[in-house]
Order: structure tokens, then sequence, then C-alpha cells
């Protein structure tokens, strides 16, 4: 059986800049894909293209992203919004830019509801309850407004009205940015909870590797605009190939060490506006040969996953599947 969500050569432009270049992945069946980067290396992009929810002057320039054998990239607007939400839906980075400020939360289930399918009152309130519920909130806090609830509420509500439809397939963009340490803790437990009983795939796109780590199966790593590694999480942990993902690790503590050790990477991303032969990350990278400067590395398929990167090449301790 094939990938669920096929992304294959996909390239989005802003412009003069190049966000996403040439990326491609797949997403299976009840799999989440953790998709992981600093700021600008285009992973939210990414997750906005695949659904087209890409703003102007955003466009998807080549490739094709095919949801059980159908491409989305050529569909028309009213032919995507009979997918979005139903098959395809997305938590954005903070609830309070999902939910409408002045209708109430109830009032929101039940247009996203209707917009798919018919459904009377009653019904429609038993839905709202169980799935407020199932993120842990009380649902007297139905016919209440956004503004009257916390961060973390309003982030779980947003997931929740994600749900509502219980689609295929769910993308996260950054959904615990914001959120103090408890907050996010307690919404990654109830993330986990929510996939044991819906079982549905997911692109879970974030800067906080350690977050990733701990609710993804598999670890995309991007940096300027491409894909420069994908790992089993456990692996990649123990494991990373590219030197970017390596760095990456080491900018978060490991919990088990009896001393605390945090290294920044130096430099700064590249200009995505500036589009250079080489890898990106050679500038910054501590491992860079002189060819990484002049020749740009090819992703190379590896088991489940895959990596470009010269050094790792070299190094011939990668087993090509």
């Amino acid at each position: 059986m094939g990938a669920l969500l096929d992304v294959q050569h996909l390239t989005v432009t802003y412009g003069a800049v190049h966000a996403v270049r040439d990326v491609s992945f797949q997403l299976d069946s009840g799999e989440i894909l953790g998709i992981v980067g600093e700021s600008g290396s285009g992973k939210s992009t990414l997750g906005y293209a695949v659904t087209k929810l890409l703003r102007p002057p955003g466009t998807i320039q080549s490739g094709s992203v095919i949801f059980e054998g159908q491409d989305l990239v050529p569909l028309a607007e009213k032919d995507l919004r009979k997918i979005r939400w139903s098959q395809l839906a997305v938590v954005m980075q903070s609830g309070m830019n999902a939910l409408n400020p002045v209708t109430t939360i109830r009032k929101q289930f039940e247009d996203a509801i209707l917009a798919h399918k018919p459904m009377g009152r009653a019904a429609i309130d038993e839905r709202v309850r169980e799935m407020l519920r199932l993120v842990n909130i009380e649902a007297r806090y139905a016919d209440h407004y956004p503004h009257e609830l916390s961060g973390g509420m309003k982030q779980r509500v947003a997931i929740a009205m994600a749900l509502v439809l219980e689609p295929k397939v769910l993308i996260f963009d950054e959904p615990t940015t914001a959120l103090d340490v408890v907050v996010q803790r307690f919404i990654v437990q109830n993330l986990k909870a929510l996939r044991e009983k819906y079982n549905f795939s997911a692109l879970f796109i974030s800067h906080d590797l350690g977050t990733v780590l701990e609710i993804a199966d598999r670890v995309a790593v991007m940096y300027g605009g491409k894909i420069v590694e994908i790992q089993d999480a456990r692996a990649l942990l123990r494991n990373p190939w590219h030197p970017y993902t390596e760095a990456l690790l080491k900018c978060f503590p490991d919990p088990r060490s009896d001393t605390i050790e945090v290294v920044g990477i130096p430099g700064t991303p590249p200009d995505l506006a500036d589009v250079r032969p080489g890898c990106a990350f050679a500038p910054r990278c501590h491992r860079a040969l002189d060819m990484c400067r002049t020749v740009t590395p090819v992703y190379e398929p590896v088991g489940d996953g895959g990596v470009a990167c010269h050094w790792a090449e070299i190094q011939g301790g990668i087993a090509h599947g």
C-alpha cells in the first residue's frame, strides 16, 4: 500500500525568496512525521503548502502533493474546501489565530461541522461536549468566547476543532510555541492520547527538537528550505547523520547526563533569496569539506529516510536502502 501523503519535488517561493526548495517526503497511515529546523528554515511554509493555504505572494512553483492518490496542487479552491478540515486539518501556531474572537466556541464547532455534513442541533451539542472532554476542557466553556480562555485552553480547543470531523491527516504548526513548559507537556501528552484514539497521521512542525523527538515516529530536519535528513526518531537521537542535526541536538541538554552543557550553532541561517551552489550549511559546519562550498549535495535515500551531506557520504557509515 502506498503512502497516505506523498510530497514530491515541492518548491515554494515568496517573490525572490526560495522558501522551500525541491522537497520530497512521504507520510504513512498512522505515522507522525516531525519537521524541525531553525526559524526561517521553511518548515511552516512547507506545512501550509501541503494544504495550499499559502498567503500571497507565496506560490507553489513546482512539485506535487499526492493525498490518497490525488494531486492537490492543481485543484481549484472549491474542491480543496471539500478536503480541508474533513480529510486534512491544520492546527495553527497560536489558538487565537484559529478561533474567531467574536463567536462562541460552540458556534465555531457548529460552523466547521455543518460546512461538511448535515447534523441536528442535539447531535452537534453532543459532539462539542465529546470533543472538549477529549482535550480535558469542561463542557461549560462551549458557550465562552476565545478571550475568556487561557492560552493553553485555546490551543486545546483548536486541536479539538481540527479533530471534530476525524480527518486522516493533521498538520500541527508549532502547537506548543508561546506556552509555558507545564502546558506544553500537557498538550503533548494529550496529543499522544488522541492519536491512540483516532489513529491519525500528522506533520508535527516545531523548532523544539526535544518535543519533536518525544512525539514523532520519524523526524525530517530542514535547513535553508531543504530537507537535509530524515531518520527514525530514536535512531536520529543516537546517531545523527547530518552535521546540522548533530548541532541541533547539542542545543538541547541531555536530562540523563550528570552535567548540563548547551552548545549554540555559530553563524546565521542562509539568505533564502540568495541561492548559491554548495551546501547551505557549509559556512557554519565544523565538518565542511572543500566540495561542500561548491557542489550542492544530493538527498540520498537511506532506508525509510535519507540524508543530503557530502561528509556523511564519504564517512560510508550509512547503509543505503
